[in-house]
């Protein structure tokens, strides 16, 4: 298993360049760049930059994120942008409206893609591969009664029983 500094950069919140090493390909930049519309860059400052804990987190969420996380968030899963916005709670047409007027969303939506984050970095630690984690993450597991783990982060309950399970492969336990 990888430790928490072998996936984490020198960044704060989305938005910012990862600089971490990854499975499936770096995403090493030396500057900001403005992600495209599907580009799942924004949504990998989550997972690859360092990690926000405490009140850096709380400070993140409070002041919210981007609406284009929500499309970053569907590419970098490759799941339909109405599933990342149903799990954030976000409907389309606010989702679309925030993105074209470069608005974030509120800060209940932002803690739900946060979670989808810290999760999904658990996940690529744990499985110690971003591909296999994505897949992970979007299929339904036996042990979350065959839900996807995706499709918890909607609550902080359904991320500890991700959290669990993800506990339990990490020790060797059945999951």
């Amino acid at each position: 298993m990888k430790s928490q500094s072998d996936l984490s950069g020198t960044r704060r919140g989305p938005g910012a360049a990862a600089k971490a090493p990854r499975k499936m390909g770096t995403r090493s930049h030396a500057g900001i760049a403005a992600p495209r519309r599907s580009d799942p860059k924004m949504f990998v400052d989550i997972l690859f930059g360092a990690p926000l804990s405490g009140i850096e987190a709380v400070r993140s969420i409070r002041e919210g994120y981007p609406a284009r996380i929500l499309k970053s968030a569907s590419s970098f899963f490759g799941v339909p942008d109405a599933r990342i916005q149903n799990i954030a709670h976000v409907p389309a047409s606010t989702a679309s409206r925030l993105e074209k007027n470069e608005a974030k969303i509120d800060a209940a939506a932002t803690e739900r893609v946060y979670r989808m984050g810290t999760v999904t970095r658990m996940a690529i630690e744990v499985l110690e591969d971003e591909g296999a984690a994505i897949q992970w993450m979007r299929q339904p597991n036996r042990a979350l009664g065959d839900i996807a783990p995706l499709e918890l982060m909607d609550t902080e309950p359904g991320a500890v029983a991700v959290r669990q399970v993800l506990n339990a492969i990490a020790t060797g336990g059945v999951a």
